[in-house]
């Protein structure tokens, strides 16, 4: 263990003994984050990952450069399928310790394999994709395409758990339970697998409506017809007939007597006025319809908009990711150029922390380098009077460093050399206002007023 002021090895005292820093605290920090790491650890090896995962982000909650707790993150998230974030963590680890560092080796089992990046991105855009079927509500397509994602990634629980609530949305309970079992073989105590496990319990306890027809009715064919007759119920249908007959004959006698004569002597304007309510109870009962279809026309109008929404933000952040994931590949090519044209495509708001942080630690890498090579291609073109080619280089080398008086210098006099003197003016004030009392700010301040 060491101080966090000097970096020297820290004995069993509160105290540095080198700078004389009080880390009483900070080594209970340390040792808390090791407690959860070994907490985490022992989960891991008997499969119990959710918890695992748990544990290992609290212990980096408390110590961020715990490589172990980090590393150890990583596999469980490479084991459950999410390779994105497994190389994510490595790579995070590796920035922290950059000597042995067993996050070296994990990384270099991904890069070796020539389509394994290729398949992380397919795994990713297909994923998504079925996403946006079940936000469309066409399950089906969900169901083919998850299909499809875990025929290339077999480990991504995440699809696993998706389509199995897919098939319990379908009713294909015994696929449901297939697909859970498989989670649960990789991930002992996932949470979402245990709860669709539970709830399959519950669903298959209660027999299906066809199920219980079928219990409360019996059916056989007659002739051409299938008759289904109700359970403890005899078929006296010759008898209930004449039965019927008599009966009717009574009641239309009665109906004859007592009802229709005086129907027909009644007051109309009684009938008039029943014929008007009944008329306005329709009306108000259409009016009241066309409210309610109206108010439910408009939650669907929104819920449309909010998906649409959603769809385009998981689209971007998807994006943002591949592209990010190439940017890495790039990175571990040392392909600088290819790898600054695609940080620049990045937007670093739609990922998540760390998404961030892996942009902030290729960002970092290769920023200092990407500058100097910048600066060197844009003067060159500069003197060589390629205006076009000095303007963009120099440009990019400013917009990386604004520190770089000289590109920003140079920049305008590409701009002024080219005939834009509009934008010539624009860099030069800059010059004068962010160089101040240097050659550069008073030569721009000659040429600004020769303009």
């Amino acid at each position: 263990m060491r101080c966090f002021n000097c970096g020297a090895v820290l004995k069993n005292t509160d105290y540095c003994g080198n700078c004389g820093a009080d880390v009483k605290l900070y080594r209970q920090m340390l040792q808390m984050s090791n407690r959860y790491y070994n907490e985490g650890l022992e989960k891991a090896r008997v499969r119990d990952l959710t918890g695992a995962a748990v544990s290992l982000r609290q212990s980096l909650k408390i110590n961020k450069k715990n490589t172990d707790a980090r590393n150890l993150l990583g596999l469980i998230y490479f084991e459950t399928g999410d390779v994105v974030d497994a190389l994510t963590q490595w790579i995070i680890s590796r920035s922290y310790q950059k000597n042995k560092n067993s996050a070296d080796d994990y990384i270099k089992s991904v890069e070796d394999s020539p389509s394994e990046l290729e398949r992380i991105g397919t795994t990713i855009r297909k994923y998504n994709q079925s996403l946006l079927y079940c936000q469309q509500g066409s399950y089906d397509l969900a169901i083919i395409q998850l299909k499809k994602v875990l025929s290339v990634n077999y480990h991504l629980l995440d699809a696993h758990l998706l389509l199995a609530l897919l098939y319990i949305q379908a009713e294909n309970f015994s696929r449901a339970r297939t697909e859970v079992k498989r989670v649960l073989e990789v991930d002992r105590t996932n949470t979402r697998a245990l709860r669709y496990l539970q709830e399959l319990d519950a669903r298959e306890e209660k027999p299906s409506p066809k199920e219980e027809k079928q219990r409360d009715s019996i059916s056989y064919v007659s002739g051409n017809e299938t008759i289904i007759q109700p359970v403890g119920v005899k078929d006296n249908s010759g008898l209930h007939s004449v039965l019927n007959v008599l009966i009717g004959i009574v009641i239309g006698a009665a109906v004859m007597g007592f009802l229709i004569r005086p129907a027909i002597e009644g007051n109309q304007s009684s009938e008039l006025n029943q014929a008007i309510a009944e008329y306005s109870d329709q009306l108000d009962a259409k009016t009241a319809t066309l409210e309610s279809m109206e108010t439910e026309l408009n939650s669907l109008r929104e819920e449309a908009e909010a998906s649409a929404q959603a769809s385009e933000e998981a689209q971007e952040k998807l994006e943002s990711y591949e592209t990010l994931l190439a940017a890495y590949s790039a990175y571990a090519s040392e392909d600088t150029e290819t790898l600054l044209e695609l940080i620049e495509q990045v937007d670093r708001d739609t990922l998540d922390s760390d998404g961030q942080i892996l942009y902030d630690v290729l960002y970092a890498d290769f920023a200092a380098e990407a500058v100097s090579t910048l600066y060197a291609s844009g003067y060159a073109a500069y003197q060589s009077g390629d205006y076009e080619t000095a303007i963009e280089d120099l440009k990019k080398c400013y917009e990386l460093d604004a520190t770089q008086g000289d590109a920003l210098y140079f920049l305008a006099r590409s701009y002024h050399k080219s005939g834009d003197t509009e934008n010539a003016k624009i860099y030069y004030r800059k010059v004068v206002t962010e160089f101040p009392n240097t050659q550069k700010a008073t030569d721009s301040q000659a040429f600004l007023e020769s303009l």
